[in-house]
């Protein structure tokens, strides 16, 4: 089956033709399109109607999204867009173009890109993705079908308490998340730059310009220490919830993915660094028969899980 599938983030909606086989692939790579600095929901509209108009003939569309979804697909709120809340694509789309009535598919794309990743491994088993980039998100597969939670929508993983001492204010009002320790942000408001010893002494460091991911990874690249650490002090966190998943579940598998996965992957490989520390931390924090067979390993579909995993579920009329 050929799906047109639209994986929606906060600064850029990325859109593939899928083949979902067997086997599953990506045949046409579709350009990226990119939002505002300050994303809205009509933007996001906008650009995907553009992207559907006169588009190649598929059999059906497939979004995967930030936020919450309901049982019927609506978006209920995607904090990161403005505007974006109480959206059914199914409808809305239909009303745009009648022939996709009754074939358009929406999940979080955090669940989307877990049911790739479980698809490719068998589809048996208990699965675990934790997706990475500002925030974390993600889902979890057992006993061959996506666990939707209650209310519907994808695992609250981003929100495991990691830290009851740490003070930072999480996007659900609580602190100590894993979120707040593990994702994006928390690598980069790690980084303190190393200063000369004489330096030290006389002044405290002076502020400086936040560095984004891509420049943190660029500096570990080229033998920063100090990038290494904040790389490393942010993948232990995920580590400790990771083995709190662990615990509970007895997982098979858990898998890494997301935008600060490839990045982490990109900076010191996925046995140091970010992901090196997760490993470790899982070692240490889960209990040892099930820390000595769980398999904790980057994503195979890297950034196109979610795109995938989106046009698996439509094809398959699960969701």
């Amino acid at each position: 089956m050929k799906v047109h599938a639209f994986d929606i983030g906060a600064s850029a909606i990325k859109q593939a033709i899928v083949d979902t086989g067997p086997p599953c692939q990506i045949v046409t790579a579709l350009p990226v399109l990119r939002l505002p600095p300050t994303p809205t929901f009509h933007a996001v509209q906008e650009r995907i109607l553009a992207a559907l108009t006169g588009a190649v003939e598929v059999e059906r569309v497939a979004i995967a999204t930030a936020g919450a979804i309901d049982a019927d697909g609506t978006v209920i709120r995607a904090g990161a867009i403005q505007g974006y809340t109480r959206i059914h694509w199914p409808t809305l789309l239909a009303g745009f173009f009648p022939d996709l009535r009754g074939r358009v598919y929406v999940v979080n794309d955090g669940a989307a890109a877990t049911w790739a990743e479980y698809r490719r491994r068998g589809r048996t088993g208990t699965h675990v993705h934790f997706a990475l980039g500002s925030g974390i998100g993600g889902g979890i597969a057992i006993g061959g079908q996506l666990a939707q939670g209650t209310p519907p929508g994808p695992a609250g993983l981003g929100h495991i308490l990691v830290d009851p001492v740490s003070t930072l204010r999480c996007s659900c009002t609580r602190t100590g998340c894993v979120e707040t320790l593990a994702g994006a942000r928390a690598v980069r408001r790690g980084y303190q730059p190393s200063q000369p010893a004489a330096a030290r002494r006389t002044s405290p460091a002076p502020r400086t310009r936040v560095p984004t991911v891509a420049e943190l990874v660029h500096k570990t690249q080229h033998g920063d220490p100090a990038a290494r650490r904040t790389f490393e002090a942010a993948g232990y966190w995920l580590g400790v919830s990771a083995a709190t998943v662990l615990n509970i579940l007895g997982a098979d598998v858990i898998t890494i993915g997301g935008g600060l996965a490839q990045a982490a992957l990109s900076a010191a490989g996925p046995d140091s660094g970010y992901l090196g520390a997760a490993q470790r931390a899982l070692r240490q924090r889960a209990v040892p028969r099930l820390a000595d067979r769980a398999v904790l390993t980057p994503a195979a579909y890297g950034p196109d899980g979610p795109l995938i995993g989106a046009a698996l579920l439509a094809s398959e009329g699960e969701l």
